[in-house]
């Protein structure tokens, strides 16, 4: 199923029409989605956030935060983030593409996510005010029977899909979860 994963997904999202999303309303963000290992059987980096952190404490995600006004934009915010985060060299990442922009229901974000491939496994050093512990999970894994879970859910009047996903006993969701289902989506067609 993911025979020239990489090399398909980086066309699929050259090919589209992404969605980015202007909402005056909301603080820009972007995140890093790292892919690691071999281009035909990756891995996907997540981090669980530190309980030091001031928002979403304790959640899974991807190495990411606010783009700053020194930042080039959304690649560069993501590739900073992550080397603060967890000591990823934005040298390692060959940025694939961008995926879909994503709105925070919460704490009011629009985030940017940046595909990023890095080979092999990079030794990584999560920053502990941070970041709790750095998960990594086989996209495989992600794509078995069970794993994703989704239900319609009402916010603000608009019904809306909501996924998340169950792995040895770790919870994605949110954002994240939408993140994460926006890849598959990419990778299953």
């Amino acid at each position: 199923m993911l025979v020239n994963a990489l090399e398909s997904l980086g066309e699929r999202l050259r090919s589209r029409v992404r969605q980015a999303l202007s909402n005056v309303q909301t603080r820009s963000a972007a995140v890093l989605v790292p892919l690691l290992g071999s281009p035909d059987n990756p891995t996907l980096l997540l981090c669980e956030r530190s309980t030091d952190v001031l928002e979403h404490k304790g959640e899974i995600c991807f190495p990411g935060g606010s783009i700053e006004r020194h930042d080039r934009g959304a690649v560069d915010a993501a590739l900073r983030e992550a080397q603060e985060e967890l000591a990823l060299s934005r040298e390692l990442v060959s940025i694939v593409g961008l995926l879909d922009d994503v709105e925070t229901m919460v704490s009011n974000y629009t985030i940017t996510p940046v595909v990023g491939y890095v080979e092999g496994n990079p030794t990584l050093v999560p920053d502990p005010l941070e970041v709790s512990r750095i998960l990594t999970v086989p996209i495989m894994r992600l794509l078995e029977p069970g794993v994703e879970v989704s239900a319609q859910t009402e916010y603000g009047g608009v019904v809306k899909t909501r996924y998340s996903y169950m792995l040895d006993g770790n919870k994605i969701w949110g954002a994240t979860a939408r993140i994460v289902h926006s890849l598959l989506e990419l990778l299953r067609d």
